[in-house]
């Protein structure tokens, strides 16, 4: 009897915290659905008295949201109120990031699915909501407005809720009153959201060798296109393929099936990535030293046909057998070290030159027969999207 007993007060003290979340939730997402609509439209009519209440009844229900905390402290700034503790406070609970989150969610199609999806996540406020919009605008109206001496910390957040970039310090320090302390240290938000995305990089360039007698491959034009992680992080990461087109080279000497051939390189493809590390980054310039591996494909020109014997799939249907045709091609790996300098265009885009060296031992492979350059100089240009 006493162990059933335990055992019924372990299954309590388990279900019945599951329990009480589950009520939690559904009540915060009761209230929500009932309070934004009040929220809207009193911030929309600028009926400012009446956001505060329906605020501490949403904070009651569901906590420190990212949401309220927004609204609660554009309030504090439109009334001309110390907005310090709870800016700090949006800071600290890391909701700047949150927000951010939130912008590249509701940039994308599906939307509406990852809101059903992630409901809790976004605090059980819809994607796209018209209050999003309202606070941006007032947001965009308090930078410009000349009516207010903001601090530093109030320029940042707005420029963040505004989802504009924070200006130059020139032009920030008109906005400071003579009389106002400046930080030490401002808090860190995160306005440029092309910097913390991941990166779309189509690039252009041209490799050549580096000395020694046997240049088989010359001076050829490279393009390619890869993907770069955020550049708020300081380690950099890409990945994706790039293509030489080997229009100035020479014949090689391959063994092909036991016989000595001539081939002609149409073009070599690279397919790999690259780790990085930021040594340098003051919005306008950043710089990235980098390690590069992956695998480099030279076409030879040869095609063979390959036979292939017929199948039956799971379901019992039966395909044919037969001939395919299949390039022979040269492999070999790529390994290299690079120098990236990136700057910020006025849309916040980057435009970047990279200078590398390259080591990609063609002739590692006994079929080729022509002593074959190791040693590769480029350089690129590329943007990042």
């Amino acid at each position: 009897m006493m162990i059933r007993q335990f055992i019924f007060a372990v299954f309590l003290l388990i279900c019945f915290p599951a329990t009480q979340k589950v009520r939690a939730q559904e009540t915060c997402e009761k209230h929500t659905a009932e309070i934004l609509p009040f929220l809207t439209n009193s911030l929309n009519s600028n009926e400012f008295d009446k956001i505060e209440p329906l605020l501490n009844t949403l904070q009651a229900s569901c906590g420190v949201t990212e949401f309220g905390q927004r609204l609660r402290i554009l309030l504090l700034i439109i009334e001309k109120k110390n907005s310090s503790a709870e800016i700090e406070r949006y800071i600290n609970n890391q909701l700047d990031k949150r927000f951010v989150q939130r912008l590249d969610a509701a940039d994308q199609d599906d939307f509406m699915a990852q809101y059903e999806q992630n409901k809790e996540k976004y605090n059980f406020y819809p994607l796209r909501h018209p209050l999003d919009n309202l606070i941006k605008i007032r947001a965009k109206a308090l930078l410009s407005s000349d009516n207010y001496t903001l601090n530093n910390d109030e320029i940042d957040i707005l420029h963040l809720f505004a989802d504009t970039d924070t200006p130059e310090n020139g032009q920030a320090d008109q906005n400071y009153s003579q009389n106002v302390e400046r930080p030490v240290s401002p808090p860190k938000t995160y306005g440029n959201r092309n910097k913390s995305k991941l990166g779309y990089v189509p690039l252009v360039g041209v490799m050549s060798p580096l000395g020694g007698s046997n240049k088989i491959f010359g001076s050829n034009v490279t393009f390619g296109f890869m993907f770069m992680s955020s550049l708020e992080r300081k380690f950099i990461f890409e990945g994706g393929f790039k293509v030489r087109i080997n229009a100035n080279d020479r014949n090689i000497d391959y063994n092909y099936e036991g016989s000595n051939v001539t081939v002609n390189s149409s073009a070599t493809g690279f397919i790999g990535g690259a780790v990085g590390y930021k040594i340098f980054d003051n919005e306008k310039c950043i710089l990235i030293p980098k390690g590069i591996i992956g695998i480099d494909i030279t076409d030879t020109g040869i095609t063979e046909s390959i036979y292939s014997d017929g199948y039956y799939d799971p379901d019992g249907y039966y395909y044919e057998g037969g001939y395919n045709d299949r390039m022979v091609t040269i492999n070999n790996v790529h390994l290299g070290l690079g120098f990236a300098s990136l700057f910020q265009m006025k849309n916040k885009k980057y435009i970047g030159i990279e200078l590398g060296y390259h080591y990609a031992p063609y002739d590692a492979s006994s079929k080729v027969l022509t002593p074959i350059q190791s040693n590769y100089g480029s350089v690129e240009v590329f943007f990042r999207f």
